[in-house]
């Protein structure tokens, strides 16, 4: 017994005297002056270099913001920017362009005054000629659209140089007389129990021509 604790003693007195010699042999950590030196000269370095940008800052004069184009005083957002017509960019290639979009922007709105009409016409129980007498109606109400629009195009009156905004209130009108035009003659080919129907139905005769009429085969035709 006496052996073996003399064994383990041994091996431990070399396992210390080993480690003494290497702690000896260790190179020796810098001063903790110099530490702190070091230290100090990093951070104010950092300090100096973030004190230089802040005064920079301060003392350049503020960026004025890009003046982008202006409608009647109304800046234009960005986001518009990419609907209007593009630097040297023709009014052709404008059209093809635009159209595609249109027709994304619009098709879900077409999808409901589709939808629409034929729960209407399903509800009042249209029979095919008062249908057809609709489509027609439509159909007119939209070429007569198209055409005051187009001459208001053409004669100047809506020209951007001479633009007024009496003007498009005028245009504006003559729309909007157009659309009731075409749903009287839509109500007055009604009967009593359908005009019921028509009044509680979220069908609008104005909603449908805006939305069912595909403008964009007229302005490719152009």
């Amino acid at each position: 017994m006496s052996n073996g604790w003399r064994t383990i003693a041994l091996c431990l007195g070399a396992v210390c005297g080993w480690q003494t010699w290497k702690s000896c042999n260790r190179p020796m950590p810098p001063p903790a002056a110099e530490c702190a030196k070091a230290t100090h000269e990093r951070t104010t370095k950092y300090s100096n270099a973030e004190l230089d940008r802040a005064d920079r800052e301060d003392t350049e004069p503020p960026r004025a913001a890009s003046d982008g184009p202006s409608f009647y005083g109304v800046k234009v957002p960005p986001w518009a920017m990419a609907m209007l017509p593009a630097p040297g960019e023709d009014l052709r290639a404008y059209r093809d362009r635009m159209i595609p979009l249109a027709q994304i922007a619009l098709a879900p709105h077409r999808a409901r005054v589709a939808a629409s009409l034929e729960s209407f016409a399903a509800e009042a129980h249209l029979d095919p000629r008062q249908q057809a007498d609709l489509d027609a109606t439509t159909k007119e109400t939209a070429q007569a659209i198209q055409d005051r629009l187009f001459n208001a195009a053409l004669s100047g009156e809506l020209a951007p140089k001479t633009f007024k905004p009496m003007a498009a209130v005028g245009v504006a009108r003559d729309v909007l007389d157009i659309v009731d035009k075409g749903n009287k003659r839509l109500v007055s080919g009604l009967r009593d129990d359908q005009r019921g129907v028509l009044a509680q139905h979220p069908f609008d005769f104005g909603d449908y021509v805006l939305f069912s009429t595909r403008w964009e085969d007229a302005i490719s035709g152009l």
